[in-house]
């Protein structure tokens, strides 16, 4: 006896026709365009491959079609773990990392979009490892490189949100130490100081990044 597969009815009425040129105009979009959609990219996923709810075909898929809410506020977008497989294996170039990237910014973005309608609301994962990358971003920009103790402690204060982030911390104290008095982390800040030579030519390479984005 024959099977029959019930597809899934994808409801277009509330579709964005532009969220494609949108996602081409951002850093690491631009050749969305390019999928043939051969599937090259989720075949060869380590992501799709552990049985996580990803994939990459199907999200490019959904961007060209327009469904702008549904990639924004899905929890896919930030289970890519960069490995790059998916760039390495397209035949069309389509860098699906960086589109990935490129997704997340917009989604972030929109979460402050005046039009309450409008604006992305992020899955917990999403806030989590948004968090975290703003953490470490700021660590890198105050020091010149990441010291750990700083962006670690404050990921959990500001990312986790106070005061569970903070006595969710204490969970890690252990280990901490350990690491200290292995000399795997530094227990002094690099240059010791803020204003160090180091921390002001990275400073100087970020406002070049952010005047080019403007």
């Amino acid at each position: 006896m024959s099977t029959i597969s019930i597809e899934k009815i994808i409801d277009l009425s509330t579709a964005d026709p532009n969220f494609k040129n949108e996602v081409v105009n951002e850093p690491g979009g631009e050749h969305l365009k390019k999928c043939f959609q051969c599937s090259s990219c989720t075949l060869t996923c380590p992501v799709t491959d552990a049985g996580f709810d990803f994939n990459p075909r199907k999200i490019i898929r959904q961007v060209l079609l327009g469904m702008r809410k549904e990639v924004l506020e899905s929890t896919a977008i930030w289970q890519c773990v960069g490995c790059y497989e998916c760039t390495d294996r397209c035949p069309q170039n389509v860098r699906f990392t960086e589109i990935i990237e490129a997704l997340r910014r917009i989604a972030v973005r929109n979460t402050k979009n005046k039009d309450k309608k409008k604006r992305t609301k992020l899955p917990k994962q999403g806030r989590l490892k948004h968090s975290f990358d703003k953490r470490f971003s700021e660590s890198i920009w105050l020091w010149g490189r990441t010291w750990e103790p700083e962006y670690i402690g404050r990921y959990f204060m500001y990312g986790r949100g106070l005061p569970f982030g903070a006595l969710i911390g204490f969970r890690y104290i252990s280990m901490i130490l350990g690491m200290l008095k292995k000399f795997k982390i530094e227990f002094f800040p690099p240059g010791f100081h803020p204003w160090n030579s180091n921390a002001r030519k990275v400073r100087k390479i970020y406002k070049k990044a952010k005047s080019i984005q403007k």
